[in-house]
């Protein structure tokens, strides 16, 4: 039972999108200068104090991008006390701290534009936790050292492109072993403990996690595959090895592309990362601990996440969780589809998958929209807000809600905009997304263009009604049958209840053995069908496989919480 919580609580609250204040994100010379290489050299004290203390040595090359600015803004964790600034000749520069703000001074000797290093000198420990889901970004042990890219914990270019070619040198006790983005160079034993070194060729974010962990790290399809795990032997590590790889080969195909050079799965104690069940960086992927079990690999957990490696790393939504959770979810989907069928597809995106703790699915977004925020349920009521946004909105205030949203309805709206357009312009729309957004962010209507060049069509009807619009259509019918010479005709009327959608719909005509389905397009208020058959129907069905996402008797209920 235990081990479904946690899984439920990750399916609900996993995390992509770096956690930065809004100071860093709107200060003065922001995107002046871009750091092409970055120097790190990272000690790890996990024994001291109660949070252990990271010290760090970074240097950054950096260069100018029209700016004639004489200070440069950075970023970095306001719990780590700077010791030193210095140019690449030593001289030291003067600097200015204000929360996560660190402003650097060139009164005397202004950086040459083609290109300078700054040192920058830092230590600290880790102690703050985001608000309302209760994770630490940051960590330096014990019982292990993790730093996500949302920890700011070294330092970055205030705003623009943060990512950066780099090296980074850990430091760690002798028991402990290193994850880190970038390929692993050298490992040293030394008196003081291992000494590990990375390099990072293409421009990345950079997170680690170090610790005892039990490790495997293979050359699988090309790519450089690693996994990471606080409890289990090797064999555990082998079977989640075997079974990430299938599911990146299939993304890989899907999409066309791999962003990185490696994949690697962390696992992290479940206290460091309170309400929230891990997340997705550039290249690795964190879970905590429970979520793992030994023998049953949970293909919504990962196909999510490692969906995440495409949607929310490689490219960023502008408006945040409707691109990045929505085909993060979808890209689960696919999967699923891949190994179970479409059935399997079509039940989940109804009602969930109860077998995996899965809940995003038309089924959770109608009940949360009833639901409303009562305060008194600290879990639950992150899910249960009560409340219904347009998914294309950009709201920062909203996020949880949106991200939500974006789980539930969003993954139902982009499958029933593969039903639309069809299967192979979904892909197409998908693969020429990823190439217009590389490294960068897009928009929805960026996304819709993309699909709308593989389709061949007008699509901004479809998204204007799905995703910049509240709620969901309701459909009643009526029908009627009587002889008409060997065959038998169907008549009948389809009205909405609620505000008018246009849909393409099923309507399923059964009689014991015998089933027909014919297809209607709705458009008004009032719809009359009128359909030749060749048997008696004994019941007539609107939309049989919910390839709509519509208010139905099932979804219409008041209730405190999940059952």
């Amino acid at each position: 039972m235990k081990s479904r919580i946690i899984l439920l609580t990750y399916l609900l609250f996993s995390l992509v999108l770096p956690v930065i204040s809004q100071d860093a994100r709107t200060r003065e010379g922001r995107g002046r200068w871009r750091a092409e290489f970055t120097e790190l050299k990272i000690e790890l004290d996990p024994a001291q104090g109660a949070s252990g203390l990271m010290r760090g040595d970074a240097r950054l090359r950096l260069r100018s991008l029209g700016s004639s600015a004489q200070n440069i803004s950075l970023d970095l964790n306001h719990e780590l006390t700077v010791l030193s600034v210095t140019d690449e000749d030593g001289r030291p520069l003067s600097f200015d701290r204000n929360a996560a703000s660190l402003d650097v001074h060139f009164e005397k000797h202004p950086p040459a534009p083609d290109g300078f290093t700054i040192r920058v000198r830092y230590e600290g420990s880790f102690s703050e936790r985001v608000a309302e889901i209760d994770l630490l970004n940051a960590w330096a042990g014990p019982p292990v050292s993790y730093a996500l890219t949302s920890g700011l914990w070294y330092p970055v270019i205030s705003g623009g492109d943060r990512r950066s070619k780099g090296t980074i040198t850990y430091l760690v006790p002798k028991e402990w072993v290193v994850a880190s983005v970038g390929q692993p160079a050298a490992v040293e034993l030394l008196p003081a403990g291992n000494r590990c070194a990375f390099t990072i060729d293409s421009p990345m974010w950079f997170s680690f996690a170090a610790g005892p962990y039990t490790h495997l790290r293979e050359s699988i399809d090309g790519l450089d595959m690693g996994v990471y795990f606080l409890g289990g032997g090797p064999e555990k590590a082998r079977y989640y090895l075997r079974n990430c790889a299938e599911m990146v080969r299939f993304f890989k195909e899907y999409f066309g592309l791999f962003p990185y050079p490696g994949y690697f799965v962390v696992e992290l104690p479940q206290a460091l990362l309170g309400k929230t069940g891990g997340g997705s960086y550039e290249g690795m992927t964190f879970y905590p601990t429970g979520a793992l079990p030994d023998r049953f690999f949970s293909l919504p957990v990962f196909g999510h996440e490692i969906g995440h490696l495409w949607w929310g790393n490689f490219v960023r939504g502008t408006e945040g969780p409707v691109i990045n959770e929505g085909l993060a979810q979808v890209s689960m989907g696919l999967y699923l589809e891949h190994v179970l069928g479409e059935k399997a597809l079509r039940n989940v995106l109804k009602n969930g998958a109860p077998e995996y703790s899965l809940v995003h699915s038309a089924r959770l977004y109608f009940r949360v929209i009833q639901s409303p925020k009562t305060g008194d349920r600290p879990f639950l009521d992150l899910i249960m807000r009560g409340e219904d946004l347009e998914l294309g909105i950009s709201d920062k205030d909203k996020f949880n809600t949106l991200h939500m949203l974006a789980n539930s309805k969003g993954f139902f709206a982009f499958f029933m905009l593969r039903d639309l357009i069809g299967g192979e312009a979904f892909r197409q729309g998908l693969r020429r997304a990823l190439q217009r957004g590389a490294w960068k962010t897009i928009t929805l209507e960026d996304v819709r263009a993309e699909f709308e060049k593989a389709a061949g069509r007008d699509l901004k009807g479809f998204f204007q009604q799905w995703f910049f619009r509240k709620g969901a259509p309701e459909f009643t019918m009526s029908s009627a049958t009587e002889a008409h010479g060997k065959n038998w005709l169907v008549e009948g009327l389809i009205i909405q209840v609620r505000d008018i959608y246009r849909v393409k719909a099923k309507i399923g005509f059964i009689n014991g053995g015998s089933r027909e389905t014919r297809e209607i397009e709705i458009s008004e208020r009032k719809t009359a069908y009128s359909f030749l058959l060749p048997f008696k129907p004994e019941s007539v069905i609107f939309d049989p496989e919910y390839k709509i996402l519509r208010w139905a008797d099932e979804f219409k209920f008041q209730a405190p919480g999940m059952e």
